[in-house]
């Protein structure tokens, strides 16, 4: 449980750094306020969207890999499981905010696979004993 929490928590926490980063990145949004989320979406270029779904995705890949790094057996399955987790935080975000269709289908089905990815990377390392 410890492991998929602060799997979770830290893609949550990369998640949101990335969106204040690609805020500072993008001059048309720059001076609009994280508090006001809403408009900046709204104001923000479709460049905006391509790069957020790459820091979703390695938000993803990071959360996988701390949860399979910490969990000590069924590594790939609480990865999953972390990725299953994001998946309904970014379905409950999808639905309050303003996100374009486009990015709406493009972005949930990228959490599974990129945690057991991260999952299965871990899982591998520690086959080869790069990993105690």
């Amino acid at each position: 449980m410890l492991s998929i929490s602060i799997g979770v928590l830290i893609s949550i926490v990369e998640i949101l750094y990335a969106i204040k980063f690609l805020k500072k990145w993008f001059i048309e949004i720059e001076l609009i306020p994280l508090r006001k989320f809403k408009y900046i979406l709204i104001k923000a270029p479709t460049e905006f969207f391509i790069v957020l779904i790459f820091f979703y995705a390695f938000s993803a890949l990071l959360g996988g890999i701390i949860t399979a790094f910490i969990a000590k057996n069924a590594k790939k399955a609480y990865s999953i499981l972390t990725g299953f987790i994001l998946f309904f935080i970014a379905l409950f975000h999808i639905f309050f905010y303003p996100f374009p269709l486009w990015f709406k289908i493009i972005i949930l089905p990228l959490f599974f696979p990129f945690s057991y990815i991260g999952g299965n990377f871990i899982e591998f390392l520690q086959r080869k004993k790069w990993i105690n």
